[in-house]
């Protein structure tokens, strides 16, 4: 399902943040990455590294990041990282960045993008030792200790933002789909548990991924309660950036917001 004003896919970007970043030109940092891809070189300043299966290419692209205050370079936000108590901490201590992007992923599937970037990234991970990693995307940093090939929770962030002039509402979003053309999922709510709707936030986003955009307007999912059937609608998201979600509706007495609902 392709919604009018959908935005088109975006290079996939995680940045890797240290002390000292390492040195691009280390051999073992080449041969690492030509476990998973013997391709993999070091043309100037930057690896690349092609992913060859599948009908169009697929490159992995490492490069150093700029240097702090260089061209408004600045640390990661961690507003909206919820779970690492210590990740403002951690990045206090960052200087330096790799970055890693990706070039003409617009012909593939959001899995198999994710499965080339995020299989480099754990492979840099375990020899470079970054402090922290970053996804600008979702908005999210996050404990490298914790990452693994493949892991979406760090791809698709949950947000969560309460509402100044409506006290005791919330609306919480997912944040990174929009990275693939597909729809992030939002809820606006009041008197729920904000972990159970992050819950069910994240669980559908990660269905989204792995099959598309899929829940058609007025189709239901499974809230946080089994019993439940909420009803589901694409609209614009009410958080920036501007994009389309797809939005749970809690019902009575939990949603918050007008809705007009046929």
């Amino acid at each position: 399902m392709m919604i009018m004003g959908e935005s088109a896919p975006y290079p996939l970007v995680v940045e890797l943040w240290y002390a000292e970043a390492p040195d691009l030109d280390d051999p073992r940092l080449l041969d690492a990455l030509r476990s998973l891809s013997p391709a993999a070189q070091l043309p100037m300043d930057s690896v690349v590294v092609p992913h060859s299966e599948g009908p169009a290419p697929l490159l992995t692209v490492i490069m150093r990041g700029s240097p702090l205050g260089e061209g408004r370079k600045a640390l990661p936000d961690v507003s909206q990282t919820w779970d690492w108590d210590d990740a403002e901490g951690a990045l206090a201590n960052c200087r330096r960045s790799l970055l890693v992007t990706e070039m003409f992923g617009e012909a593939r599937t959001p899995r198999e993008r994710w499965s080339a970037m995020s299989r480099v990234v754990a492979e840099l991970t375990k020899l470079t030792h970054p402090i922290v990693l970053s996804w600008p995307q979702s908005q999210r940093v996050g404990d490298p200790a914790n990452f693994a090939a493949d892991d979406l929770d760090g791809l698709i962030n949950v947000r969560y933002f309460s509402i100044a002039n409506e006290p005791g509402t919330v609306v919480m979003d997912t944040l990174g789909l929009h990275v693939f053309g597909l729809p992030d999922v939002q809820c606006h709510f009041r008197d729920r548990k904000p972990g159970d709707i992050a819950e069910m936030l994240f669980v559908t986003g990660a269905y989204l991924f792995r099959v598309g955009d899929v829940i058609e307007d007025g189709n239901t999912i499974s809230g946080p309660d089994g019993d439940e059937r909420l009803v589901c609608f694409h609209e614009p998201a009410l958080l920036e950036p501007s994009r389309q979600v797809i939005d749970v509706d809690l019902g009575d007495p939990y949603a918050a917001g007008r809705r007009d609902r046929a």
